[in-house]
């Protein structure tokens, strides 16, 4: 089957920073009549960082180091806020106004029990995924679902958190889901949200499995990818880039992977960027990316298939060394990555050399 996702979600990564780098961000929550809103949640997207305003309708998040934060706001009858932090050498204070939620009146498809259960189970395949650790996923309140349809499309919102409890990676996921959108014919799936990791309590038997799991997990991930393109370690990592010359299958790519150092810059002491928007070849081989290059004098060769492990991706996002990026919908991914959904993802926090 033919895989393709566009992913227009939050994921937000982590890597280790300088310790004396510590930032916090802080503000209020009012309605838009200026009064101050109480039991207000505010989260960091993709994170275990949550929190709510207090009866002065204050927050605060410390230790952060410097880096892109996406800031989420969410109370009931209101409709959720987002704002993008950059932090780079100071602490930042926001004041956020929420806006009165508009009811807005969908098609949403009425039938029988079985037509429902459908709808949940083609949701929880693409939103999901349909790997290892998606097939632990369970969602805890599916009755929050709301679904439409529009020709070959099922649509699905929700109206307050969606609740999936990851049994194999050891987290509960509050997922904010904006929109969702799979297409049966095209077989594309869009889907926009925010959401906030919570680890699950155990035995000491389930906290080693977990951390094995998560580990796995992250091996060869879009998080590990940026993490070791941010630290100029791509090739160390296992990764191997290649630039990709042709708009369609089969693919045109070039011989000699690309050195990490050619495909970002520095924009500060806190972000890198991209130094081309295009699509580019990604394969985590890490056999292969320890061997030297060999020209055997063509210059590209056709690919007809990607690798197992292979992907595509775009951007031209702002990265920072956690892999967070202050554009989520610049992002596209095809092949590997694409298949690795919310059951697959790690909080912020996660680092592979710590339990």
């Amino acid at each position: 089957m033919k895989f393709f996702l566009v992913l227009f979600t939050a994921i937000v990564f982590y890597t280790g920073v300088n310790a004396q780098d510590s930032f916090t961000i802080s503000g209020t929550v009012k309605n838009e009549k200026g009064e101050l809103l109480q039991a207000a949640t505010v989260f960091i997207a993709g994170t275990e960082k949550a929190t709510a305003t207090n009866d002065h309708g204050s927050f605060k998040f410390t230790g952060l180091s410097g880096g892109t934060y996406q800031l989420i706001v969410n109370m009931l009858g209101y409709t959720p806020t987002k704002q993008n932090i950059i932090l780079t050498n100071k602490s930042e204070t926001v004041d956020i106004t929420l806006s009165l939620k508009t009811i807005v009146l969908n098609d949403v498809v009425i039938g029988n029990k079985s037509a429902r259960e459908k709808q949940i189970k083609t949701f929880e395949k693409y939103f999901l995924g349909q790997t290892i650790n998606s097939g632990y996923c369970k969602i805890l309140n599916p009755e929050i679902i709301e679904f439409s349809t529009s020709k070959s499309l099922l649509k699905a919102t929700t109206p307050d958190f969606l609740i999936i409890e990851n049994s194999r990676l050891g987290y509960r996921i509050k997922y904010l889901l904006k929109s969702f959108q799979y297409d049966y014919g095209k077989d594309v799936t869009n889907y926009d949200g925010d959401y906030i990791f919570e680890k699950l309590t155990g035995t000491p038997k389930q906290q080693s499995e977990w951390e094995k799991n998560r580990k796995e997990a992250y091996q060869g991930s879009l998080m590990h990818y940026l993490r070791s393109l941010y630290a100029r370690k791509t090739r160390q990592e296992g990764f191997l880039v290649y630039k990709i010359l042709s708009q369609f299958f089969p693919l045109v790519i070039e011989t000699i992977p690309i050195p990490a150092d050619q495909l970002v810059r520095h924009s500060d002491s806190t972000l890198m960027t991209f130094k081309f928007k295009m699509r580019f070849y990604i394969l985590y081989d890490k056999k292969a990316a320890a061997k030297p290059d060999k020209y055997n004098g063509e210059p590209n060769f056709v690919l007809n298939n990607l690798d197992a492990t292979g992907s595509i991706f775009m951007t031209d996002a702002k990265v920072d060394s956690r892999g967070s990026y202050t554009d989520y919908k610049e992002l596209l991914i095809q092949g590997f990555w694409g298949e690795k959904r919310v059951g697959d993802q790690l909080p912020f926090e996660y680092d592979p050399d710590k339990p």
